[in-house]
């Protein structure tokens, strides 16, 4: 009789079996649809990017009119126009978007690359790629605020991103915004003539998005248009590098002055060198940790610049690369980027004589709608097992007029010294009809106990089972319920050596959310956790919901967790007691009662403040109360479009200390 673990073997086999289908499905798929096609017209002069628009090049430039709603499967809620052309340097963007209302227009955020979710704006996005997948984008509001994002990812200098304009201007229609990106920002291969285009236009009242083409309810990123008859001048990049000096003093800390530095390269075949030597991974502000009850280890985002640059989509996932278990080191290199049809990443981060931490991926786009990618990732530390952990992974999608559907499979595998190996093997997929239908998707896994990417987040081994979730979405137009959305997730992983359950649930919910901004939720939980009871009722209440500043939110938990009954309530409330003087109030309190009378207590509270003296200057603090004590620190952030970023910091802003620490830092960046 085969065992559990046994069993468990052959689910590799059957995995590859899939996918081996798969590309066989891929090779012999139809050719799909594609988006429309445009010629960008060629700008004798640059405009002037003030919001204007009143350029002798928009009168020839190519124009795109019929925005469409996902959201409601129709036509945007207000009429949108834009324009685009080019020249050697640049490609020109110009949007008017009316409003029936104009004096409602939302645009509080005034710092680059803030929180523009709940603001009025258009984003460009572009494709220099062509691979409907690596997508750059360029978002304004009416007030000219800009924020963008780079595939994978980047640090926040400006310069460091590489710089682009935009303005945006209140007319007695509505709003108008004008948008320069430069070539030189865009990792362009060699000789490429078309890009991929779109552009979004988000509707703040309605909370709904407009989006020219159509890539209908499910974002099909297939149907972006094909911008052609680009000819950009691009000329050999020098290496950027920026510099960065600590001044540090106080109890506790190493006292003196640090420097380090990092280099950025753009290779002329599309990838990008990135090196850096005593990088400081002393942050202004960290993650702080939620305390509502959980058996193991959370994930949290990681805010480091060396890791933020070129690292989502490139490496290893954060199942075998969870770079916050990478503590510091001495010297690191990445690089990145697309070539052809190849996704490829590298890390390298070494600390001299003691470890080394190492990681790379290489992704295969067979097709738009077939992708493989394959990924390592090697530690080894003094006085540590070397660890070795591999794997791959692969998708598939079909694509229909209402909507995709998904196949992919997850094979990972370790190697420990002198412990074995132990390997990870999921199967999965998804149906996807966008708002107004019902979606699910579902996963079956194995992971054995021996399972252990030393590098990776995997909190939990030994199980096997699956899961499956479906959910509904619908939105209303011009009625009192903005949108209502149902959901019904089952989970069943029992432990594979058949020592109980690690995880067996299931969980009903229901939001519904008002066009005045209210969101009321509701979780129903019956099931185990750890052969523990987890059957639990979860209520929400929040206000405010399209204000980035006095958004609040009230949760409240009662149920069962680790054998005893579990409260747990959080209230969440924001402040803008002037134009520029933001607070925020995190409160949190957690309860276990055991039938012995014996229980488990904590409470947090948080409290965030920022005033801004210009849309670059800021003066920061934060406060944090808890069980074990207090601690708390202030800072000035100075971080320009062009010159000196700065941070000057009283405190410790590690959100994990307790007690206030006598420190002083001074913090210097440049980008040259």
């Amino acid at each position: 009789m085969r065992t559990n673990q046994q069993r468990g073997c052959l689910f590799p086999k059957l995995a590859i079996a899939v996918l081996l289908m798969t590309m066989i499905a891929a090779a012999g798929s139809p050719a799909q649809p594609t988006g429309p096609v445009i010629q960008a017209a060629q700008a004798a002069t640059a405009p002037v990017i003030d919001g204007r628009l009143d350029d002798a090049c928009w009168s020839e430039a190519t124009n795109m009119e019929g925005f469409y709603c996902p959201d409601y499967d129709g036509p945007a809620p207000e009429e949108t126009m834009a324009w685009v052309c080019a020249d050697g340097k640049a490609i020109y963007v110009a949007v008017v978007c009316k409003d029936r209302t104009p004096g409602d227009i939302v645009a509080s955020e005034t710092r680059r690359n803030g929180d523009l979710g709940n603001d009025d704006y258009v984003q460009v996005q572009i494709d220099p790629n062509h691979s409907h997948r690596d997508c750059y984008s360029f978002a304004v509001n009416s007030v000219g605020t800009q924020c963008d994002y780079r595939p994978g990812g980047s640090a926040a200098k400006v310069e460091w991103r590489g710089d682009w304009k935009a303005a945006g201007v209140r007319t007695d229609v509505g709003w108008q915004a004008e948008l320069a990106i430069p070539f030189s920002i865009l990792n362009c291969p060699p000789d490429q003539t078309t890009f991929g285009f779109m552009i979004t236009r988000w509707h703040a009242r309605e909370r709904v998005t407009g989006m020219w083409p159509n890539l209908g309810k499910t974002w099909d990123n297939t149907l972006t248009a094909d911008l052609c008859g680009l000819h950009p001048e691009l000329t050999r990049s020098r290496p950027l590098y920026m510099p960065y000096v600590v001044a540090d003093t106080g109890d506790g800390f190493e006292r003196g002055v640090d420097a380090g530095l990092d280099i950025q390269q753009k290779l002329d075949n599309g990838l990008t060198a990135l090196g850096s030597y005593n990088p400081d991974f002393r942050q202004i502000e960290d993650v702080v940790e939620p305390i509502s009850f959980s058996y193991t280890e959370r994930y949290l985002s990681d805010p480091r610049p060396f890791f933020i640059t070129g690292q989502d989509g490139y490496l290893p996932r954060e199942h075998l690369l969870y770079t916050r278990r990478i503590r510091d080191f001495d010297a690191g290199l990445k690089l990145f980027g697309t070539v052809g049809n190849d996704t490829i990443g590298l890390l390298d981060a070494i600390t001299f004589g003691e470890e080394n931490s190492l990681a790379a991926a290489l992704r295969h786009r067979f097709a738009d709608d077939f992708s493989a990618k394959v990924m390592i990732v090697s530690h080894r530390q003094l006085g540590e097992p070397d660890n070795l952990a591999y794997g791959m992974d692969a998708c598939y999608n079909w694509r229909y007029p209402g909507g995709q559907d998904s196949l992919w499979t997850v094979l990972y595998e370790t190697q420990t010294q002198d412990l074995g190996s132990g390997g990870s093997y999921a199967i999965g997929g998804s149906h996807n009809r966008g708002p107004g239908a019902v979606n699910f998707d579902w996963m079956a896994r194995v992971v054995t106990d021996n399972f252990n990417p030393a590098l990776g987040y995997w909190p939990d081994t030994n199980n096997h089972g699956g899961n499956i979730s479906f959910q509904r979405t619908d939105i209303y137009d011009k009625s009192a319920w903005f949108g209502k959305q149902w959901g019904l997730s089952m989970e069943y992983y029992p432990y594979l050596d058949g020592s109980g359950m690690l995880s067996s649930y299931v969980k009903p919910a229901y939001y519904c959310l008002t066009s005045g901004g209210q969101l009321y939720g509701i979780e129903l939980q019956r099931g185990k956790d750890h052969n523990y009871d987890s059957s639990s009722v979860a209520a929400l209440h929040a206000w405010h919901n399209g204000d980035t500043y006095r958004r609040g939110e009230a949760v409240i938990v009662k149920g069962k967790a680790a054998g005893g009954d579990l409260t747990y309530a959080k209230l969440d409330q924001g402040l803008r007691p002037t134009g520029r003087l933001s607070v925020r109030l995190l409160g949190e309190y957690t309860a276990v009662s055991w039938p012995d009378g014996s229980d488990m207590r904590e409470y947090q509270a948080v409290l965030t403040s920022s005033y801004d003296l210009t849309c670059e200057k800021t003066i920061a603090a934060r406060a944090i109360w808890r069980n074990e004590g207090f601690t708390a620190y202030a800072a000035y952030r100075q971080v320009v479009r062009k010159g000196m970023d700065a941070y000057i910091i009283l405190g410790d802003p590690d959100p994990s200390t307790t007690g206030f620490t006598n420190r002083f830092v001074v913090k210097l960046i440049w980008a040259f």
